[in-house]
């Protein structure tokens, strides 16, 4: 079975519960402190990759002007989503590796999901493509530290890659993201952010 598949049947086996418990409401209190950071302007349009249930675009929604998208590996996850969000966002069964939007999004966030993808490179290069000139990535992730990444790694089912603050910079330059900035916004989660290069639209 490949990571992709055993990521699948493993969200969606989880689904019913995933929103469940003090996770989903400590996770919630998380994004909106991230929110108010980021100052999102109104009108704009944002992915959410990695959306499982909704819970992000369910707080995004809430400023009525914003166009959300979201997408996401799991039917079960994107089942409730749907219930949850009430046509306020279009959402779309497929991995952050195989989309193909272009200049599309002035957001991009992945909240908690970045680890979890099969082909991480291959998502930072369709992000760029994906956002406008100026568009900004959000990258939301667990950070253990080295050592216990390595551990988490090892026991979490379908988890790819845990990447350390210096590894994710290194993602978003090599990708051509300017303007970066990382913050720690729990004592385990860490933000990074990146502004896309200057790009001609018309391509």
């Amino acid at each position: 079975m490949g990571l992709l598949q055993e990521n699948i049947n493993f969200f969606n086996k989880m689904a019913r519960d995933y929103d469940k418990g003090i996770l989903g409401i400590w996770l919630n209190r998380i994004l909106r402190k991230l929110i108010k950071g980021i100052k999102m302007k109104d009108n704009s349009v944002i992915l959410d990759a990695g959306c499982g249930t909704g819970n992000f675009l369910k707080i995004l929604s809430e400023n009525k002007t914003l166009k959300l998208y979201g997408i996401d590996i799991s039917s079960k996850m994107l089942e409730i989503a749907k219930k949850k969000l009430r046509n306020r966002a279009k959402l779309s069964l497929i991995p952050a590796e195989k989309i193909n939007y272009k200049n599309k999004f002035d957001y991009i966030f992945s909240t908690e999901a970045f680890h979890h993808f099969s082909g991480q490179e291959k998502a930072m290069k369709n992000f760029d493509l994906a956002l406008k000139k100026k568009g900004q990535l959000i990258i939301v992730d667990l950070n253990f530290g080295r050592i216990l990444n390595w551990i988490f790694h090892k026991i979490e089912t379908g988890n790819n890659k845990m990447n350390s603050k210096k590894e994710f910079y290194k993602l978003f330059k090599k990708y051509g993201f300017k303007n970066i900035k990382q913050k720690r916004v729990s004592l385990f989660i860490i933000a990074s952010i990146g502004e896309t290069k200057p790009k001609d639209l018309n391509t």
